[in-house]
This record gives C-alpha cells, structure tokens and sequence, in this order.
C-alpha cells in the first residue's frame, strides 16, 4: 500500500519514467535521464514563479515578487552547479548513448529552456510599467538605491536572476565542450561553438546598460 508521501509525491509515476536497466544502451544512461528530466521540472518551476511574481509586479506586491525572483535566480544557479554531474560521465558513453537512444534527439529541444527563452525577456515589460507608474526612470534608482530601496532590490533580484542564467548558459557550453567538443555539429546541424556567444546574452539588457550609464555619468573618464 502506498504512503501517503508516495501518492502525492507520486513517486511511482516519476520513478517509472527513466529506463529500467535492460533498457538501457550503457549503465550511464539513468545518469543522462534524470539530469534532464530533472532540469525540466526546475526550468516548470521557474516559469511558474516569473507568472506569479510578475502578476504581484503588477499589484505592487514588490516585497514577494523579489523573494520570487531571487528564487528563480537560486534555481539557475542550482541547474549550473548539476552540470559537473553529467561531466562526470566519459565522451565515450555519451556517444553510445547519442547514437543509440536519442535519435535526433537535442538539448535545443528543451521546451522548458525554449520557454524560458521567451518567458524571461517577457517579465522585463511589467518592471517597466512599474516604474512607470512611479514617474521614476532607471537612472533615478540606481542613482540613489536607498531612497528607492524596495524597487532597487526587486532590480537586484531581476539581475542576479538574469547572471545565474548566463551562468547555467555558460557553464552548459563548457560541458558540450567537454563531452563533444566544440568543434562538431549537434544532432540539429549547430556547430557547437554556436553556443559561446549566448553565454553573454543579457535577459534584462536595460539593468546592465544602467550599470554602464551610472558609471558614465559619475565617471566619465571612464567614458
């Protein structure tokens, strides 16, 4: 009889989606599942938070939108710091699984991170309308971040958010350096060196530029 943490956890049901070891092309492919399948799940969470968090953006509940951003910026740094796992499988496993399991299979397919792709960018417009509705501009917080500490922090979560997110970027195109090299083609036709420039792709580019800004205008030999 199940318990009752089995049945909402419904651990049957998530324990029977990985192959069962017959099933397997080599003994490192339960290894490959449950790092993918796992990082699907947080990339769902992620997703959920950034709705919740930019409905109360919208109230002005700014307090828990920014324990829900900086959240979010906790999961991407947990899916960076899992990648190590999956180094830690030899090239020559992952081919034995490449050639026979995943068919044309590719982490480009990801529907959470493709989601992410367009979820992410999308929460910039309700901070916009935020400070909008403030009468503010983002050179007046990051000018005087005390007097706008609330706004600011929210600000803080949005950019540490965005950098674990170029972090997990990064840190995935050194393990497809690592595993395939970077000088191949993925299954979907990519070079795999086609990934280094995304590693630096700002999600919120209006907070780095800010930053920029800032620095222009107290020093400006800095230029």
């Amino acid at each position: 009889m199940p318990t009752d943490y089995e049945k909402y956890i419904r651990t049957d049901e998530i324990l029977a989606l990985q192959k069962p070891p017959d099933q397997r092309v080599n003994p490192e492919e339960l290894l490959f599942q449950v790092i993918h399948q796992t990082a699907e799940l947080w990339m769902k969470l992620v997703e959920n938070e950034l709705q919740r968090a930019a409905e109360m953006i919208d109230r002005d509940e700014l307090g828990h939108a920014t324990h829900l951003v900086r959240r979010c910026a906790a999961v991407f740094d947990h899916l960076a710091r899992q990648l190590p796992l999956l180094e830690s499988m030899a090239p020559a496993d992952y081919h034995v699984i490449r050639l026979n399991a995943l068919g044309k299979g590719s982490g480009q397919e990801s529907p959470g991170f493709n989601r992410l792709l367009q979820r992410l960018p999308a929460f910039w417009p309700h901070a916009e309308k935020l400070l909008a509705r403030r009468s503010l501009a983002l050179a007046d917080v990051f000018r005087s971040p005390h007097k706008h500490d609330v706004l600011w922090q929210l600000l803080q979560a949005m950019m540490q958010a965005d950098e674990n997110f170029q972090s997990f970027r990064y840190h995935h195109f050194h393990l497809v350096k690592r595993i395939i090299g970077d000088q191949v083609k993925s299954l979907k036709n990519v070079p795999a060196s086609a990934l280094a420039p995304t590693t630096t792709e700002a999600v919120f580019p209006a907070l780095w530029q800010a930053v920029n800004d800032l620095t222009r205008a107290i020093s400006p030999q800095y230029g």
